[in-house]
């Protein structure tokens, strides 16, 4: 059968020869209790220096491969192999990883372990922790590796033999105090035949002394600097077989002694005080001296307290601290310093406006600072040094204060010292109620004190009046002419200070003027005010007083003066001041404007034409033109004279007034008017046995009346219209002889126009023809000729020339002209109080004139009858005013208040105007 061989590794370590040492010391719990001592090592080591005496290779057991790593190989010893100082060894051997188990047992030696058999596990570590407590000598170690197979369990086994020796250092520190400040060292081991080495490190690990002895010297001690040390020794014992058994152990103690500080903070009234100590349990004590050594004050602790300390009075001092050791050792530390403490004076020259306010500080190099606080408490001034300057006090208003000097010692401690002190000036002020026109004016002193005056002065500075107190009596400033004057408070203090204050005013009252620029249709009406800043306001009343317009300015607005109506005005500017005073200034103006009226008193033919003006003083012409525009005559006056109207001549008038005012103003006014007057035609066909009579009318609405007449005058026949109808059947039943035809056109107005012709009724035409037949007159006058108008021609076997003469056939002879001395009218009464008959002699002609007589008081209209003699006598002396041939109208009628209608042999009558 093959065998599978495996081998492992056991590792047996032991600790020999390691003795625990203690100390026996009696103030171990001094030790533990103290904070500048780590606690004393008593762990002991075990050295096993290698000093063979030869070198061999591992010694095989059977399958065994064994090696001691920590003690020495001796070589074999019969069956063993032996191990000297063994610490570990180590065992390989092959092994099947599936199969075999691995051992180990010790058999013999100085004492029955009592251990049995122990597996141990492949790979792993075998410790004998407990082979520290195997007595001294030599112990043989059974190995064992088992096979287990088909056949039952095979095993190999393997001897050694471990040869076990130790020695214990050990060190011994004695004092009073333990191990602190010790008295002895010594050192030894628990083997007399060991040999000692020792030394002393310290905490930088230094070894500051070292020797082969028993004992550290005292000498060696007391030259020790304060700290911890560690004393370390080494005990060497030689083996059986000569090999080193060593052991080293340690332990350590401390050299310390007191050591206090004294700090103090600040030479002058320390802030801080204070004392140090180096060993924790040591107690710290203090004192302060004076500077004769006398015990002031003390106690205990690090600390002295400030407040004892600054209770102290001013001086030099010396603090001592002492620090008591535990093992009885004392220190004292010391340090000094002054107690000062600032004290600042304050003086006030004068308890009410001082001039001089000083402070004075105790300790030189302190600082003096000063404030002056008012009634509030706040800072008025501030600054450094020991005197407020007189320029500082003087500035200061009126008030109480409170002076402080701070002085402030170089250790940061102060001290004030106050005083209170008065200001007071006199500050007076002027108040005046309104800049304008005062009505008070005040003074006010700040003392009461003081004495209180004023003046008043004008503003070229002349006195006006002065007096004491606080009012400006009001009576003064009612009788103050207009001007600016400055009013002047003094106030004078007990301190003979004096303050003044003025005011200045103004008297002014509102004085407006109101000017019109024309007393007529004024186009400017302004009023002026003398305080500009016065309001300025003006209304404008009527004749009866009521408000017509009201505004605000110095002008009245031109465009409203224009709109306002005739009427007398009344305007009043009003200035009213800031001070409410008022002043009214008026003027009265009139407005007018031409406003004429003309009046016709008839459409037709008016008699009366007149013309109105709304002023005395304007002028009033009146002009009337034609239709075409013509001026036919003007004048001037209220009234067309009657005889200018009596001279125009048919036709469409228009009359114009014209009113212009003083102020050059016009206003015209017209009316129109037609003058028209009935004239009649008259035309008989035949003179002799006529058989047709018509006539015409000249204005179309007039009435056309007929009459047939006979010699006599008396009326045989009537009607009306332009023809007379039946004339044949009508004349058949007259007489043959002379007969008159007329025809009146009677016009609206009345005015009336008559033509008469005559002709002949006869049985027989005889030749020559009967003269023209004329009315019957007591002379039995004809005119020499029979004139008709220009639109009454006869036809032409009865026509008239120009001058309307008529045929030579009924030509009168030349001895029956009447001449003109003869002319006169006369009146032929035809039995009818309607109708008179007129006959005119004018020159050498015979004419019928119709006429119409107004008379001027009673506008009533009547035909009178005017003798020749009167119109001779007019005429006498101006020829002009004759009628000329072919006139329709002589110049001189008019002036007779005869109306003339026509110039023709006409018939007139007389009648009523209706």
């Amino acid at each position: 059968m093959n065998k599978k061989m495996s081998y492992g590794l056991i590792a047996v370590s032991t600790l020999l020869a390691s003795l625990p040492a203690t100390l026996a010391s009696a103030n171990d719990e001094n030790l533990k209790t103290t904070k500048d001592i780590q606690p004393i090592s008593t762990n002991t080591e075990k050295h096993a220096e290698k000093n063979e005496t030869k070198k061999i290779s591992p010694y095989d057991i059977k399958l065994f491969s064994i090696h001691n790593l920590n003690g020495f190989d001796r070589g074999a010893d019969a069956l063993y192999r032996n191990f000297d100082l063994t610490t570990q060894l180590t065992v390989n051997y092959p092994y099947d990883p599936y199969k075999d188990k691995l051992t180990y047992e010790i058999v013999s030696g100085p004492a029955n372990i009592g251990q049995g058999e122990i597996e141990i596990p492949y790979g792993g570590t075998i410790d004998f922790s407990d082979a520290t407590t195997y007595p001294d000598g030599e112990y043989v170690l059974s190995l064992r590796s088992y096979v287990i197979d088909e056949f039952g369990s095979l095993f190999d086994t393997g001897r050694v033999k471990m040869n076990i020796e130790r020695v214990a250092a050990a060190i011994n520190i004695t004092g009073t105090f333990d191990k602190i400040n010790p008295s002895t060292i010594t050192v030894g081991s628990d083997k007399t035949t060991a040999s000692n080495i020792w030394k002393i490190i310290d905490e930088a690990g230094n070894v500051v002394a070292t020797e082969s002895s028993a004992a550290v010297s005292q000498a060696t001690l007391n030259q020790l600097p304060e700290g911890v040390y560690t004393v370390e020794t080494t005990a060497t014992l030689i083996s059986k077989y000569g090999n080193p058994v060593l052991d080293t152990t340690t332990d350590s103690f401390l050299i310390r002694h007191p050591e206090s500080t004294t700090s103090v903070v600040g030479t002058y009234n320390p802030t801080s005080i204070t004392g140090t100590k180096k060993i924790t349990e040591s107690t710290l004590t203090w004192e302060v001296k004076d500077s004769n050594g006398t015990v002031l004050i003390n106690g205990t602790g690090n600390t002295v307290p400030v407040e004892q300390t600054n209770a102290l009075g001013d001086g030099s001092y010396s603090v001592f601290f002492t620090e008591h050791s535990p093992e009885n050792e004392t220190s004292v530390s010391e340090g000094s310093f002054k107690i000062r403490h600032p004290e600042t004076t304050i003086s006030i020259d004068k308890p009410i406006n001082p001039e001089k306010v000083m402070g004075t500080q105790k300790i030189a190099d302190s600082t003096l600072t000063w404030q002056l606080l008012n009634e509030a408490g706040a800072v008025v001034l501030s600054g450094n040094g020991p005197i407020i300057s007189e320029k500082q006090l003087a500035s200061l208003a009126s008030g109480k204060y409170e002076a402080t000097f701070t002085e402030t010692s170089p250790e940061g401690e102060t001290h004030v010292s106050t005083d209170k002190f008065l200001v007071r000036h006199p500050e007076t002020t002027t108040t005046i109620d309104r800049p304008f026109n005062p009505h008070s004016i005040k003074g006010t002193q700040t003392i009461a004190e003081s004495v209180l005056t004023w003046v008043l002065k004008d503003e070229s500075g002349k006195l006006i009046e002065s007096g004491s107190g606080t009012d400006v009596p009001t009576s003064l400033l009612d009788k103050l002419a207009i001007g600016t004057y400055v009013v002047t408070y003094t106030e004078m203090s007990p301190e003979n200070e004096t303050h003044s204050s003025q005011g200045e005013f103004t008297i002014r009252h509102p004085e407006t003027t109101t000017t019109v620029n024309k007393p007529f249709n004024p186009d400017k009406i302004t009023g002026t005010q003398t305080i500009s800043d016065s309001e300025l306001v003006w209304i404008l009343t009527d004749a009866q007083g009521a408000i017509i317009k009201s505004g605000t300015g110095s002008d009245i607005p031109t465009d409203f003066l224009a709109q306002l109506k005739p009427g007398s005005y009344h305007v009043t500017f009003a200035e009213k001041s800031p001070e409410g005073e008022m002043h009214t200034s008026t003027g009265d103006f009139i407005v007018r404007h031409p406003e004429t009226t003309t009046t016709v008193n008839k459409p037709f033919n008016p008699n009366k034409i007149t013309g109105t003006q709304t002023m005395t003083e304007s002028e009033l012409t009146w002009i009337i033109t034609d239709k075409n525009g013509a001026e036919v005559m003007s004048g001037i006056g209220s009234e067309v004279p009657e005889k200018e109207l009596l001279a125009l001549l048919a036709g469409d008038y228009t009359v114009t007034f014209t009113e212009i005012s003083p102020e050059d103003e016009t206003h015209s006014s017209h009316d129109v008017f037609t003058v028209r007057h009935p004239e009649a035609t008259l035309t008989i066909d035949k003179n002799i046995n006529p058989e047709k009579i018509t006539g015409t009318q000249t204005i179309e609405d007039s009435t056309l009346t007929w009459e047939i007449l006979d010699i006599e005058g008396n009326v045989l026949f009537s009607g009306s219209g332009s023809e007379i109808s039946n004339l044949v059947e009508l004349l058949k039943g007259l007489d043959e002889g002379s007969y008159f035809a007329t025809l009146t056109e009677t016009s609206p107005e009345g005015e009336i126009h008559t033509v008469i012709n005559g002709f002949q009724l006869v049985s027989e035409v005889i030749s020559p023809p009967l003269p023209e037949p004329t009315p019957p007159d007591k002379t039995n006058e004809k005119p020499e000729t029979n004139e008709q108008p220009e639109t009454n021609e006869q036809p032409e076997t009865n026509e008239q020339s120009e001058t309307n003469e008529q045929p030579e056939t009924n030509e009168q002879p030349e001895t029956n002209e009447q001449p003109e001395t003869n002319e006169q009218p006369e009146t032929i009464d035809s039995g009818d109080d309607s109708e008179e008959f007129i006959l005119l002699h004018e020159r050498e002609e015979f004419s019928y004139v119709e006429y119409e007589v107004f008379d001027e008081n009673t506008a009533d209209s009547s035909q009178t009858i005017v003798p020749a003699s009167t119109i001779a006598e007019t005429t006498k002396n101006n020829a002009s005013l004759l009628p000329k041939t072919g006139d329709k109208q002589s110049p001189l009628l008019p002036l007779l208040g005869i109306a003339v209608v026509a110039s023709s042999l006409v018939m007139l009558r007389r009648r009523n105007k209706n």
